[in-house]
């Protein structure tokens, strides 16, 4: 590990929710199979203390009710508990004041539990894009300090290709909105941003590619932003029954992600993304 990889911190973030937790049209999941979802979260709070690190936990507000041991073990680690939503419904699909009630109901859950403020809010299936893009407005009305919700890229499922690609205030209607913007990282590949270090680029990109890319972001003084499901890092767990194409990209490699995930941890510096805006643009 060298000692430049350490002078910049990343961010480091899970999106807390099941395993049948997903948008894809028509498919349904049979919930009366269980799941390690417990399992999954002990390892991950494990690997965060072994690391020495804090990381944001963008958790649905159904976990807060199904699991409230597990949130309040969350903050009581010093981690950063945000809301992800309350059942994972695209944003998009949402009316604004489906999305307000929908964010507020998983708030008031997450904090209850905690006993602290949350801070951010990541869309579920980054379900923040062009069209409903001053859904912003609602988590600045709410008093959030940061949205993670916009993904630089263009894909069938979501994104904003032409988005900053650094933390920036956004401007919504004419206006800066009073509300960190937080976008996931990309690498330019061949004249196009490509998503390097979370959930499917994670774990289809070999470990040096993230490894350079997170290095030349350092580099240039920016942060990583890392992100991934908490079935992730688990070959056992349930599946859903998905297309080839959405097979591929919900479950490819998942073997390798725990060992990945692991290694760069100790390569790299890593915290919550409040910890992060606290030092570096909040006074």
């Amino acid at each position: 590990m060298s000692n430049s990889s350490k002078q910049i911190t990343n961010l480091l973030t899970f999106d807390i929710e099941e395993w049948f937790h997903a948008n894809y049209d028509g498919v349904t999941a049979d919930r009366t199979k269980g799941s390690r979802f417990r399992a999954h979260m002990d390892t991950l709070l494990q690997m965060c203390s072994d690391a020495g690190c804090k990381a944001t936990f963008f958790t649905l507000g159904c976990i807060g009710e199904d699991y409230p041991d597990i949130v309040k073990a969350i903050a009581r680690e010093g981690h950063d508990v945000a809301s992800h939503g309350y059942a994972h419904e695209l944003a998009y699909k949402q009316t604004r004041e489906e999305f307000r009630e929908d964010v507020q109901k998983s708030v008031d859950i997450l904090e209850n539990l905690t006993g602290t403020k949350v801070l951010g809010y990541r869309a579920p299936s980054w379900s923040i894009v062009e069209s409903n893009l001053h859904y912003l407005e609602v988590l600045e009305e709410l008093g959030l300090l940061y949205d993670a919700s916009i993904f630089p890229v263009k894909t069938f499922l979501y994104g904003i290709p032409t988005a900053k690609k650094e933390i920036h205030k956004p401007i919504v209607n004419g206006r800066e909105l009073n509300l960190y913007e937080v976008p996931m990282s990309v690498m330019r590949v061949a004249g196009r941003n490509v998503g390097y270090s979370g959930g499917f680029y994670f774990r289809f990109f070999p470990e040096f590619i993230i490894r350079k890319a997170i290095q030349s972001a350092n580099r240039q003084g920016k942060s990583s932003i890392v992100y991934l499901h908490p079935r992730e890092i688990d070959t056992r767990e349930h599946k859903l029954d998905l297309p080839s194409k959405e097979h591929f990209i919900h479950y490819y490699n998942i073997k390798g992600t725990k060992a990945k995930l692991a290694n760069m941890l100790e390569a790299f510096a890593f915290t919550s993304i409040s910890e992060h805006l606290k030092r570096q643009y909040t006074n």
